[in-house]
């Protein structure tokens, strides 16, 4: 019962009619109501008398008062009572269904003639409701008056009424029960079925359409010369590295954040889909070739300022408008996809990944730029020094810039000097070199120094990582590297180590010399030192 109204479990206009027949065969009023009095049905007056006495605001008071009462009561057995107004007898019998009051069938406007009162006892009561006495009395003397048998006649033939009402109602809900189930269950099955129907035509990472919803729509608007048709191919860069060095969860998020990007951007009646692992292509109709320009245009600068991940977001996006005259809408693809690669190559070459992904740790103060720039410098001159040519020390050079960029993989929160570190947290660190490693292997102009990056922080007496190499084993430029990356971190007045004069730096390298520096290195850098302002 608590699931449904009375209205819902009965018909309403079948109840008005039956008690207004009712009423008119048994002579008296009847109505129903909720236990708490609001009207189900409407009031089916019998006598004109109540009527009348409901147009007075004290008589209409006394009226509901006592309907009211009789709502409430909660009597197995009809509720019989004088009403405070006109002075009839009214009763209240309860309605149950599933064992919960549902309603009451309020009977009335009876006149017992073991009640009826004197003349001058009705004209107070007219007096006592503000209404004419001679009208009150008049229709008093109206209603034909019932002896009490003839009254608890009339409540039984409608409290068997009320119980084959009950029984209706329990019928009603059961059969409501089992129609709900059976919606619920269609409810259910049709949404089953369009999740089924979208999990066949979507991307489960991008929640884009995938590459069998594009290809089914690319073959209907093959067909369709009549309209103007754009399409764009669109392709990531970087998710290779993105997965090897951190890990296919940043890939995914990587997917994700620019599928998010094309499809905020994108008008509804576009088809955007991912059409493969870092592939993205989309179905423009009813566009231009500016708008489908100027789409590329948004996406590229919303990606590039995406700062989500270890660099921005990079994706290469080529458009092309459909010339149906003159070719198939498949060779249309293929000049938007052509697009797409010169825009890779000129996208590359304007975002320098590994720069901004030391601008990110520089923002973050995991490195200092002043003391990269500083270490760099002293590292090309020192490479110059030592007899090399300038294309080697400007590579020795460039793997001082980059040795550090492993740190990308750090997370947000970490903090690389000022606090004391767990064993956890300084595996971490050391994990940087493979990290940059990894990264510098997956650029073409930082591939050769990949090597040189790994090996940055190795010792001379191989107690150091990452693979414990010993003397001659690491490359010279390495060990380089270890001599002029800690220089400079001793003696750059803004660094954020103990600064020290350039004559406390050189008894520190002599006093490493042969544990963690090369000590013919050492010899050199020292005189290379007294040559230079360093």
């Amino acid at each position: 019962m608590d699931a449904y109204t009375f209205r819902e479990i009965y018909d309403m206009d079948t109840l008005q009619k039956l008690i207004e027949s009712l009423s008119a065969a048994l002579q008296v009023g009847i109505s129903i109501r909720s236990p708490e009095g609001e009207r189900y049905t409407d009031d089916s007056d019998y006598c004109r008398l109540c009527r009348e006495i409901k147009k007075s605001s004290i008589g209409n008071a006394l009226c509901e008062e006592s309907d009211l009462a009789l709502c409430a009561c909660e009597s197995p057995s009809p509720c019989i009572r004088l009403c405070r107004s006109a002075g009839l007898t009214d009763a209240g019998i309860r309605l149950m269904v599933e064992d919960v009051h549902a309603a009451t069938i309020l009977v009335g406007q009876v006149l017992l003639k073991e009640n009826v009162l004197s003349e001058e006892e009705y004209r107070q009561k007219a007096r006592s409701l503000q209404i004419d006495e001679e009208e009150y009395l008049r229709q008093i003397r109206q209603i034909p008056q019932k002896t009490r048998a003839e009254f608890e006649s009339i409540l039984n033939a409608i409290t068997l009424m009320a119980e084959q009402l009950s029984m209706l109602g329990r019928k009603n809900l059961y059969l409501k029960s089992i129609i709900n189930a059976l919606e619920n269950q269609e409810i259910m099955h049709q949404k089953e079925k369009e999740f089924l129907e979208k999990l066949a035509e979507t991307d489960s990472m991008t929640g884009l359409y995938n590459h069998r919803k594009f290809d089914e729509i690319f073959s209907q608007y093959a067909s369709r010369t009549d309209m103007k048709i754009c399409l764009i191919s669109a392709d990531a860069n970087y998710l290779k590295l993105m997965n090897d060095v951190f890990g296919h969860d940043s890939g995914d998020l990587m997917l994700k954040n620019i599928a998010r990007i094309m499809a905020s951007l994108a008008k509804k009646e576009w088809l955007a889909a991912r059409c493969g692992g870092d592939e993205f292509r989309i179905i423009l109709p009813n566009t231009s070739l500016m708008t489908a320009q100027d789409y590329c245009r948004h996406v590229t600068r919303l990606c590039g300022e995406d700062r989500s991940l270890a660099f921005p977001l990079s994706v290469a996006l080529g458009a092309a408008e459909w010339n149906s005259g003159t070719e198939t809408l498949f060779e249309c693809f293929t000049r938007a996809d052509q697009e797409m690669y010169r825009n890779k190559a000129v996208l590359k070459q304007e975002q320098h990944i590994p720069d901004l992904m030391m601008e990110r740790l520089y923002n973050r103060q995991i490195l200092n730029r002043a003391m990269v720039e500083l270490e760099t410098k002293i590292t090309y001159d020192f490479a110059l020094y030592l007899g090399f040519s300038k294309e080697h020390a400007y590579e020795t050079s460039m793997a001082s810039h980059y040795q550090d960029i492993g740190m990308a993989k750090l997370p947000d929160y970490f903090v690389v000097r000022g606090q004391s570190k767990t064993e956890e947290e300084k595996l971490q660190i050391q994990a940087h070199t493979t990290n940059g490693y990894q990264i510098a292997r997956q650029f073409e102009e930082l591939y050769k120094i990949a090597d040189i990056i790994q090996c940055s922080h190795e010792n001379w007496d191989g107690n150091s990582y990452p693979k414990g190499l010993k003397g001659g084993q690491i490359p010279v430029e390495a060990r380089i590297l270890r001599i002029t990356n800690n220089y400079a971190y001793w003696t750059l007045p803004t660094s954020s180590g103990t600064n020290h004069t350039k004559e406390e730096a050189r008894q520190r390298l002599t006093r490493f010399s042969g544990v963690m520096y090369d000590p013919e290195l050492v010899c050199k850098f020292i005189k290379f030192i007294d040559l230079q302002d360093y």
